[in-house]
């Protein structure tokens, strides 16, 4: 005789198994209550098939058991798997997932077997069978502490090992599988029973570690195939912004945030407060290189700016509208020297002048920058005789 029992895991166990335990003892409380009663006096509460809709049996049906051999060996993997479970759930999204699981399975069967040959089933398996299936999704690198009994004429032999929950939970399943298939039975058999305790578990782990219900601190089942346990906290994030889904986000997080500041523009020059203006634009091109101030926006400024004698400002705004644009070229340029020229900076005024393209100009305004050199010339020979010298021009 061979007898296998798991008894612990090596999960992070991160809440007390309040639930786990509740669930054994309930489903042990029931099964002394129900021992002795007469098999008609139950039938009510087992899980029928083929006889209609019964919603109440969907709930009962998991806590009756056929015998103790039942009971203990469901209760023995309850225990260890709901140790994985419940130890990153915590008690009430343990509940939600016990109970859950053991509706939804027990809704599939009836509407299953509707139509086929009156039965009936019970027991907890495949809710047991749904929580390994989610230990395997959830930690399947983490181990289950076993007993191995042997006994042989009287003899008795105990080993301890550990084995993988991945491989645990892949043997029963293949188990199970195997079983059904070579039976081919199209009735009711322990073997689809679990297999369908199984897909509930695949699904709702599934589902849970997708919408982040639950912290496998990524040591969950798509996280250990692609290598990412393995990675630091820096290469973890650094896959992780380069998925197409969370580079599409930035991005539309970048257009909010250039459209929000350009409304930040357009507001403090409707308001002619072009100082704060002038600030923003200036945060905008440092924080977004592929953005710049509209052509528009950007002589408005300009003229606010000057307006107001703001002259460090606007000669900075003017320098910058010249590198970008050649539309007005002409007329923001003669600004410009003009603004050099009111903070005394003849010498870079005269540079300016320099830069001046006259073609296409007419007569009268080549006349007027002649009349701007001459002043420069004079201002700047004045400096240079008074020791007024101009830096960083």
């Amino acid at each position: 005789m061979i007898l296998f029992f798991p008894y612990n895991t090596d999960a992070p166990i991160y809440y007390r198994p309040v639930i786990t335990i509740a669930m054994m003892v309930i489903n042990v409380l029931i099964f002394g209550f129900t021992f002795d009663i007469p098999k008609e006096q139950i039938e009510p509460f087992l899980l029928s098939v083929g006889n209609g809709i019964h919603p109440v049996q969907w709930l009962t049906g998991n806590f009756l058991h056929a015998d103790p051999f039942h009971l203990i060996g469901n209760m023995l993997f309850l225990w260890v798997f709901g140790l994985v479970i419940e130890g990153k759930l915590g008690a009430v999204k343990m509940l939600a997932v016990y109970t859950g699981i053991g509706i939804v399975y027990g809704a599939a069967v009836q509407l299953m077997m509707l139509g086929h040959e009156p039965g009936a089933c019970l027991g907890a398996s495949a809710i047991i069978t749904g929580l390994m299936v989610m230990a395997m999704l959830w930690a399947p690198a983490n181990s289950i502490e076993c007993l191995l009994i042997v006994a042989y004429r009287g003899c008795f032999r105990t080993s301890y090992f550990d084995v993988k929950i991945t491989i645990l939970a892949g043997l029963l399943i293949l188990k199970d599988a195997l079983f059904l298939y070579f039976l081919r039975s199209g009735s009711l058999s322990t073997e689809l029973l679990h297999l369908l305790g199984a897909a509930v578990g695949l699904i709702a782990g599934l589902t849970m570690l997708k919408m982040n219900f639950v912290d496998c601190e990524h040591w969950d089942i798509f996280s250990v195939w692609t290598g990412e346990n393995l990675l630091t906290d820096e290469e973890r994030a650094e896959r992780e912004a380069q998925k197409p889904e969370n580079i599409k986000k930035r991005e539309e997080k970048r257009q909010k945030q250039k459209q929000q500041l350009t409304g930040e523009i357009v507001h403090a020059l409707q308001q002619q407060i072009p100082l704060p203006a002038f600030v923003i634009a200036r945060k905008t091109e440092h924080m977004f290189s592929d953005w710049q101030l509209p052509k528009d926006l950007h002589l408005m400024l300009i003229r606010q700016l000057t307006t107001g004698q703001h002259w460090t400002e606007a000669a900075a705004s003017m320098r910058l509208y010249l590198d970008r644009h050649s539309e007005q070229s002409f007329f923001v340029r003669l600004m410009l020297i003009q603004t050099l020229m009111t903070q005394n900076k003849p010498k870079a005024a005269l540079k300016e002048i320099d830069e001046i393209v006259f073609t296409g100009t007419e007569p009268a305004q080549q006349k007027t920058v002649r009349k701007i050199r001459e002043k420069a010339e004079i201002l700047y020979r004045q400096n240079l005789e008074t020791g007024n010298y101009e830096l960083n021009e």
